[in-house]
């Protein structure tokens, strides 16, 4: 019969925590199906990149946001207000640095650039999962 490992999920949603009162949002705020776990993590670059600049209404009053796959967290950014540092955590940490930002459906333009142009290129790791973007003075 051969082994069963069960099927895969290939759903992806994108939450998020708010800042005023740390509140979990339930309702998602993306969500990507049929996907690679590869694109995911390129979607979620793009997704922290508006986060972190504030580029879409979605993250209004936005502590953190998530990227899931059915019940597992693969990643989280999270924004220090103060310090304008955004720390990003994955289990694929390296796989996120190493990926392209890819739009997804309904997302535009890209932000790389306008990223870079406000925190440092090269990010501070904290441990083997975290990394710190520092905002640039």
């Amino acid at each position: 019969m051969g082994n069963y490992l069960g099927s895969i999920d290939t759903t992806w949603l994108v939450y998020r925590r708010a800042l005023s009162n740390d509140e979990w949002i339930q309702q998602s705020l993306q969500a990507w199906g049929g996907i690679t776990e590869e694109e995911a993590l390129c979607q979620f670059k793009h997704e922290v990149y508006t986060f972190a600049l504030s580029k879409h209404t979605d993250y209004e009053d936005t502590k953190a946001i998530y990227l899931y796959n059915g019940n597992a967290r693969i990643a989280k950014a999270l924004l220090d207000p103060e310090t304008k540092q955004i720390e990003v955590w994955s289990t694929s940490i390296r796989q996120w640095l190493s990926s392209k930002e890819k739009l997804a459906a309904q997302r535009y333009p890209e932000h790389e650039k306008a990223f870079f142009n406000i925190y440092h290129k090269k990010p501070a790791w904290k441990d083997a999962q975290t990394i710190t973007f520092v905002h640039k003075e």
